[in-house]
C-alpha cells in the first residue's frame, strides 16, 4: 500500500519515539498559468472559432495555448513519472503516426494539404499527459488544474440549454441533435467528452473526502455532464454513461454504500426521461433489416476498411486516407475508431495502439489497486479505469480519441494520476534514520560559547 501524499513535501512529524524521516524542505511549488487557462478554454469551441483571431501561419488557439504551457511546465520544473510503461507506448504511437502520413502520401494525392495540420492537432493532445505531469508539484497544483476543468462546465450547460430549447420538442427527431461547445464537431463528440467528464467527476465524488465547497462544484459538474449527455441524443452515450458509471460504483471500496441510490435511480429514472429520449434510445438496434440508417451506414463503412485493411495489411493506406475517393467511394470515416487504425496504419499501427491502450488500463488499474483509501490518487485511478472502459466502447462506434476538444482532459487527468501516484511513490521510498544515532546538526560559529581569555 502506497502511502497518502502531504499537501506539501515540508519537515516531517517523528514516525516514531525512534525513528526519523529525513526531508529537506522544500521552495513553494511554481504554478503553471498558461495550463490553467488553456484546461479551461480548451472544451469551449464556439469561443475559439467565434471570438479569438487565427492570425494563419500557426499562430491559432491550439497552437499559442499548448506552446505557452509547455513554457510554463518547463519553469516549474517539474518531472515526467517514470514508474509506467505509458510513456514508452505513447512515443511509439506518436512516432509511427508520422510514418503513416507519410505511407499515406504515396497512396493517395487529392486533397492532402491538412494532413500535416490534423495529425499535428491530435499529437498536441497526447503531449499534454507530458504538460500535466510537469506542472503537478503536490496536492495543490493538481487541484488547481481540476478545478480548471470544472470551471467551464456551467457555461456549458447554458449553451446546450440554449441549442436543446430552440429545437426541443415532445417525439424525436435528427433535429434535435446538438453539439453543444463543439462548433466544429458534432453531438456524438461532444457526447463523450461529457461521458468521460461525468464518470471522472463521480469518481471524486465518491472517492474523495474533500470540503463541501469542492463536492458542490463537483455535483454542478457532473449534473451539467449529465444534461449535456442527455440532450445530445447520442445512443452511444447513453449506453457509456451507464457503463462507466456502474464501473466507478462496482469497483469502488465503499460500493456498498451505494446500493439503495442505485435502487432508486432504477425506479425513478425510466419515469422522468423524456419521450423523444425514450423514443431515441429504443430505436438502437444491430438486426438486419431493422438498422436505422446511421446503423447501416456503419457496417457498410467498416465492410470497405476491411477490404482495404485486406490490400495493405502490414502498414495500412496511411494516416487520414480513408474518406479519400481513391480509398472509399462514399467519402465517409469508418465511425469505428479502431477499423480505422486497422485500415489506416494496418497491423503494426494497431498493435502499437493496442499496447498503449493497455498500458494505460494497466496504469491507472495499479494506481487505483496500491493507493490509499481516501486519496486523490485512488479517486483518479479509479475515475480513470471507468472512463478508459467508457472511451473505448464509444470507441467502437465513432473517433472519439482523435479530436483534442475531446480527449485533451483525458490525457490531462492521466497525467495527473500519474504524476501524484510517482510522488507517493517517492514519499514512500524516503530515508529512514534512527533519532538516537541521528547525528545532531553543528552548533554554528557565532552561537558557541565564548573561550575564556588568558592573560
Amino acid at each position: 500500500m502506497v502511502a497518502p501524499l502531504p499537501e506539501r513535501r515540508r519537515i516531517r512529524a517523528p514516525l516514531s519515539a525512534r525513528a526519523t524521516v529525513v526531508v529537506e524542505q522544500e521552495p513553494k511549488p511554481r504554478h503553471n498559468w498558461a495550463l490553467y487557462a488553456f484546461a479551461f478554454l480548451l472544451p469551449l469551441q464556439n469561443l475559439q472559432t467565434g471570438y479569438m483571431p487565427n492570425l494563419g501561419g500557426g499562430l491559432n488557439f491550439l497552437n499559442i495555448g499548448f506552446g505557452l504551457s509547455l513554457l510554463g511546465a518547463m519553469m516549474c520544473r517539474g518531472t515526467i513519472s517514470h514508474w509506467s510503461p505509458v510513456h514508452k507506448w505513447l512515443l511509439a504511437y506518436v512516432v509511427y503516426a508520422f510514418i503513416s502520413l507519410f505511407i499515406g502520401y504515396s497512396n493517395v494525392h487529392s486533397d492532402t494539404e491538412q494532413h500535416f495540420n490534423v495529425l499535428k492537432d491530435a499529437m498536441l493532445a497526447v503531449m499534454l499527459i507530458f504538460v500535466a505531469q510537469m506542472s503537478v508539484a503536490d496536492l495543490t497544483t493538481a487541484r488547481r488544474i481540476i478545478l480548471c476543468t470544472l470551471l467551464p462546465m456551467p457555461y456549458m450547460l447554458r449553451v446546450v440549454w440554449a441549442q436543446h430549447s430552440s429545437v426541443s420538442s415532445w417525439h424525436y427527431s435528427d433535429n434535435l441533435r446538438i453539439s453543444g461547445t463543439f462548433s466544429l464537431l458534432g453531438a456524438n463528440e461532444f457526447s463523450a467528452f461529457c461521458v468521460t467528464m461525468a464518470v471522472l467527476l463521480l469518481a471524486l465524488l465518491l472517492a474523495t473526502r474533500w470540503t463541501w465547497r469542492w463536492r458542490v462544484l463537483l455535483i454542478v459538474g457532473i449534473v451539467s455532464m449529465m444534461l449535456s449527455v442527455l440532450w445530445t441524443y447520442s445512443r452511444t452515450a447513453y449506453v457509456t454513461i451507464m457503463l462507466g458509471s456502474f464501473a466507478v460504483i462496482l469497483l469502488w471500496r465503499g460500493r456498498w454504500k451505494m446500493i439503495v441510490p442505485l435502487v432508486l435511480v432504477a425506479l425513478i429514472l425510466p419515469a422522468v426521461l423524456p419521450e423523444s429520449v425514450t423514443e431515441r434510445f429504443q430505436s438502437t438496434t444491430i438486426e438486419e433489416g431493422k438498422r436505422d440508417d446511421s446503423t447501416e451506414g456503419r457496417f457498410e463503412f467498416w465492410q470497405i476498411a476491411w477490404d482495404n485493411f485486406l490490400r495493405h495489411p502490414l502498414t495500412g493506406s496511411g494516416y487520414h486516407t480513408f474518406h479519400h475517393p481513391e480509398i472509399n467511394p462514399r467519402g465517409m470515416d469508418t465511425h469505428n475508431f479502431f477499423m480505422r487504425e486497422l485500415t489506416e496504419k494496418g497491423i503494426i499501427g494497431s498493435f502499437i495502439t493496442l499496447g498503449m491502450l493497455l498500458s494505460i488500463l494497466r496504469s491507472c488499474w495499479r494506481v487505483m489497486s496500491e493507493s490509499p483509501q481516501d486519496d486523490l490518487a485512488y479517486a483518479l485511478g479509479l475515475g480513470m479505469v471507468a472512463a478508459w472502459l467508457a472511451l473505448i466502447v464509444g470507441n467502437c462506434w465513432g473517433d472519439r480519441f482523435t479530436y483534442y476538444p475531446v480527449i485533451g482532459y483525458f490525457w490531462i487527468y492521466l497525467g495527473i494520476t500519474l504524476k501524484l501516484f510517482q510522488l507517493s511513490l517517492d514519499e514512500k521510498t524516503l530515508p529512514v534514520v534512527d533519532a538516537k544515532t541521528a547525528e545532531k546538526p553543528a552548533v554554528p560559529r557565532h552561537a558557541q560559547p565564548r573561550r575564556p581569555v588568558h592573560e
